[in-house]
C-alpha cells in the first residue's frame, strides 16, 4: 500500500510540473510579438486608405495573427517609394500607373484587386440624365490618369461623341473642382465615387451624379462583369520571402473579412472609417452604398486576360501607357504567388 501511495504521488507531480510547463509555454508564445506588415497608402481623402484603417479599427490584424501599421503619402511620393523598392507594400497600386514602372524595369508584382474602375460624372443641370447629353458641355477632369483613359474608353463606347464635349484638363480636386462647376465655369466634373459623393452631399440636392461605368458594355468587350483598377503591390524580392509569404496570406484573409464587413454594414463602416479617410460620413456611406462592388479582393491572376486588354489594349490606346505591354512583362506584373494558400 505504502508503494502504491508513493507511485501516485511521484504521478500528480510529474503531472503539476508538465502542467506548469504547458501553462509556460503557452504564456511565453501569447507574450511574443506579432509579426508587423507595414503598408503604404495614398494621402486621404484616399480610397486606399479605407480598408488598412477599417482592419484596424476592427483588430481584424491581431484577429489573423499579424499587427498592421499604415502610412499615408501623397501619391507621387508613394509611387516613388515603391517603384524604387523604399516600401515594398503598396495598397494603391493603379494597374495603369504601376505598368509604366515596369516597363522601366522596377522589380514589383501585384497580388489581388483592391478596389473596381468606377468614375462620376457629377452635374447642375438636373435635364442631363444619360452621359450623351454631355456633348456640347465642357467638362473638367485631370487627363493625366489612368481613371481619365478608362472614362474616356466608356464614354465612346457608350456613344458620347468626345469631339463635341470641351473637356478641361484640370488637376483640382475637391472644393477648388467643386467651386467651378457651382459658379457655372463648367457643366461638369469627371471625378472618383468618393469625390463625387462629396460634391453631390456639398451640393445639398443642387447636384447629382451619372456612373461611366457600363457593366453590359465591359461584359461585351471583355467577357468579365468588372474593371480592375487599384491593386494590392509587392517587392519582387520581397514575397519571395517565405516569411513575407505567410504574412501576406494573413493580410489578405482580413482584407476580404474587412471587405465582407463593407458590404453587410456599410453604414458602420463608414463611421468607423470616416475620421482617417477624411471624408464626411454620410458621403462615405453613400459611396458604399451606392457601388457595392466597388470593393473587390480577389487574386489579380484570375483576371490576366482583362489585364492584359487594359495593358496592351486599352490604356496604350487612351495615351497612358508608351506602348503595350510585353508577354513577359504582363506576366512579371500579374503574381502568380497563390495568396489563397490553397496549393500549400
Amino acid at each position: 500500500m505504502k508503494n502504491l501511495k508513493e507511485l501516485f504521488r511521484r504521478a500528480g507531480t510529474t503531472l503539476a510540473v508538465g502542467l506548469a510547463l504547458n501553462a509556460t509555454v503557452s504564456v511565453a508564445q501569447a507574450a511574443e510579438p506579432l509579426p508587423k506588415l507595414a503598408v503604404t497608402v495614398f494621402s486621404p481623402p484616399s480610397q486606399s486608405i479605407w480598408i488598412p484603417v477599417l482592419i484596424q479599427r476592427l483588430g481584424l490584424d491581431r484577429k489573423h495573427g499579424f499587427e498592421l501599421t499604415v502610412t499615408p503619402k501623397p501619391s507621387n511620393v508613394a509611387y516613388t517609394d515603391f517603384a524604387t523598392g523604399r516600401d515594398p507594400v503598396c495598397f494603391c497600386a493603379a494597374i495603369a500607373a504601376v505598368s509604366r514602372f515596369k516597363q522601366q524595369g522596377a522589380d514589383f508584382t501585384l497580388l489581388w484587386n483592391i478596389f473596381n474602375f468606377e468614375s462620376d460624372i457629377v452635374i447642375r443641370d438636373p435635364a442631363i440624365t444619360d452621359v450623351k447629353q454631355l456633348q456640347g458641355k465642357v467638362v473638367q477632369t485631370d487627363t493625366i490618369t489612368g481613371s481619365w483613359a478608362l472614362s474616356k474608353w466608356f464614354l465612346q463606347a457608350r456613344g458620347v461623341d468626345l469631339g463635341k464635349v470641351t473637356i478641361k484638363s484640370s488637376s483640382a480636386r475637391g472644393a477648388a473642382g467643386l467651386a467651378e462647376l457651382q459658379l457655372g465655369r463648367v457643366d461638369a466634373l469627371l471625378v472618383n465615387p468618393t469625390e463625387g459623393a462629396a460634391a453631390v452631399a456639398q451640393g445639398k440636392g443642387a447636384l447629382h451624379a451619372l456612373p461611366v461605368f457600363d457593366k453590359a458594355v465591359w461584359q461585351k468587350a471583355s467577357g468579365t462583369d468588372f474593371v480592375p483598377s487599384i491593386t494590392l503591390g509587392v517587392a519582387s524580392p520581397w514575397i519571395a520571402q517565405a516569411s513575407n509569404q505567410a504574412l501576406i496570406r494573413k493580410f489578405y484573409a482580413a482584407n476580404r473579412e474587412a471587405a465582407e464587413f463593407i458590404r453587410q454594414k456599410p453604414a458602420e463602416a463608414a463611421r468607423l472609417v470616416s475620421k482617417d479617410a477624411q471624408v464626411e460620413v454620410g458621403a462615405l456611406q453613400g459611396v458604399l452604398e451606392r457601388y457595392r462592388d466597388l470593393t473587390r479582393i480577389e487574386p489579380l491572376r484570375r483576371h490576366i486576360k482583362t489585364v492584359a486588354l487594359l495593358t496592351q489594349k486599352l490604356l496604350p490606346e487612351g495615351g497612358q501607357l508608351p506602348r503595350p505591354l510585353t508577354d513577359a512583362e504582363l506576366d512579371s506584373l500579374v503574381s502568380a504567388f497563390d495568396v489563397e494558400g490553397r496549393n500549400e
